[in-house]
């Protein structure tokens, strides 16, 4: 399995780090500028679905 590479985003001029699926998933609850709604809410399902352990990290992160 491929480890996810910590990374930090910007969100409003500050900054975040990512490294788990837990941050990703608060990281998603932030207003990003750039994203449109369906991508983002296909994110945050994503999220929540590997959060409940119906579908893997890889997948999750691959959507965020």
């Amino acid at each position: 399995m491929t480890a996810f590479v910590p990374i930090t985003i910007y969100l409003n001029h500050r900054p975040m780090v990512v490294a788990s699926i837990a941050d990703a998933a608060k990281a998603l609850q932030q207003p990003w500028p750039f994203m449109d709604k369906p991508s983002r809410l296909e994110a945050i399902r994503m999220i929540d679905e590997c959060l409940a352990g119906h579908c893997s990290h890889q997948a999750a992160f691959a959507a965020f």
